[in-house]
């Protein structure tokens, strides 16, 4: 009504009057006198509930009278203070940011959140809810260190407001930073301390998620035989959540796959393919065809892994996992004499538009392009490919050492130049 404008109840019949045109004896005509009324609209006396109901009785007969295009008005909305009104705007906040994709916009709704926090007392459970989703959305932005940050925050209050399933929740959520941060001891110490805390709960879906995210971490540690024991273990459960299940079957998929069981891996794969397809998710439709490309690849079948990845792309997948896609495909197409250059290219595009902290990524993908301007002697795209390298925040130290490897003999002083900038970039990493 007041476009999320917080007031007190005083100033809001006040309000209510300047826009129905009312005057105070209207509002007061047999609920109250006009002084009373006044002393109200200056704060000088409590809005009780029996007067509120009167007074929005008088406010909605004038509002039917004149035809406004007014919602009609509750003693609850009279009576509402500025922490219950906070409280609804930032329920709204919360709906909307659930809505929002880009990250610039997401902040900014974020921030209005925020704000109501500082300024009012909004109940625990609306805090949780709304670290919980900003938690989610940078790391599925890839911005692990930022999501790990909201993570304490939310943690923080869960342990103060003693709600458990939260807190193991949270401590969920950081282990699922650290796997993708490449630190898996944290990740799987924090898992077991979930564990421990849900043996109080016993609640099914927080299992389900330890259970996942111990395997994630195990599988990365190359520790295959935990890892499959944990989706063993999975399988005892009732996965009603399809989100859950693809990712189940994907992971469990993938470490067969890096296990060598390519047979059991390719089985799972379909599994998971059928239920992508049944709704009709693009995402892990596009995820479960990089995935079987992978495994032909191991499998030295390139005609099949060259099919799956390209039914990948054409999925138009996740925007943030496309990079990654682009680049196992320049991989792939490497054995069917196709010019992967302009895969890895629009991969560079990806990963720098998504401004994320996969470094990893971008540091291989100008690798790989590196060594092509080099096979090719392209001087010009080799130097313009060393300055992006520089610009950008990762560790150039490898692909400067190439580049400095091929102008040896051939330009000694870039040569020079280059090998000094890796040795530069090296020493600048190791805080040497």
């Amino acid at each position: 009504m007041f476009n999320n404008e917080i007031m007190p109840p005083y100033e809001k019949i006040r309000k209510y009057r300047v826009i129905t045109g009312a005057t105070q004896d209207e509002i007061a005509d047999g609920v109250c006198t006009k002084i009373w009324l006044s002393k109200i609209e200056n704060n000088k006396k409590k809005l009780k509930f029996n007067l509120a109901t009167g007074i929005a009785e008088n406010f909605n007969k004038i509002i039917n009278e004149k035809g406004l295009s007014v919602p009609l008005i509750t003693p609850d909305e009279l009576m509402e203070d500025e922490d219950d009104q906070a409280n609804h705007i930032f329920a709204n906040i919360v709906s909307e940011l659930k809505e929002i994709r880009i990250i610039d916009t997401f902040e900014q709704k974020f921030c209005e959140a925020e704000d109501l926090i500082e300024k009012y007392n909004i109940t625990d459970n609306n805090k949780i809810e709304l670290y919980k989703l900003a938690t989610d959305f940078y790391y599925y932005k890839n911005r692990y260190s930022k999501s790990d940050y909201l993570c304490d925050i939310g943690l923080k209050i869960s342990v103060n407001s003693q709600n458990s399933f939260e807190e193991v929740t949270f401590f969920i959520y950081k282990s699922r930073n650290n796997i993708f941060l490449d630190l898996y001891i944290k990740a799987l110490q924090q898992l077991d301390y979930a564990e421990k805390l849900n043996d109080d709960i016993v609640n099914d879906e927080l299992s389900i998620m330890i259970l996942y995210y111990k395997a994630l971490a195990y599988k990365k540690l190359g520790e295959y035989d935990s890892a499959l024991e944990c989706f063993k273990v999975l399988k005892k459960f009732e996965i009603k959540n399809w989100n859950m299940l693809l990712k189940k079957k994907i992971n469990h998929a993938n470490c067969l796959n890096d296990y060598h069981k390519f047979e059991d891996a390719e089985k799972v794969y379909k599994e998971a393919l059928s239920i992508a397809m049944k709704y009709d998710n693009n995402d892990y439709i596009a995820m479960t065809y990089r995935n079987l490309s992978e495994l032909y690849t191991n499998k030295k079948n390139y005609k099949s892994a060259t099919m799956y990845i390209k039914e990948c792309l054409s999925c138009n997948p996740n925007y943030e996992d496309r990079g990654e896609y682009l680049y196992f495909a320049s991989k792939v197409l490497q054995h069917s004499n196709e010019d992967v250059k302009y895969y890895l290219l629009q991969a560079l595009e990806v990963c720098e538009k998504n401004d994320n902290e996969n470094g990893s990524l971008i540091e291989q993908v100008i690798y790989e392009l590196v060594l092509i301007y080099i096979q090719k002697e392209d001087k010009q795209n080799l130097l313009l490919i060393a300055d992006k390298a520089k610009e950008l925040n990762i560790d150039y130290s490898l692909i400067y050492s190439e580049i400095g490897a091929y102008y040896r003999g051939r330009n000694d002083e870039k040569s020079i130049y280059f090998y000094e900038k890796s040795r530069e970039r090296m020493k600048q990493i190791k805080g040497i």
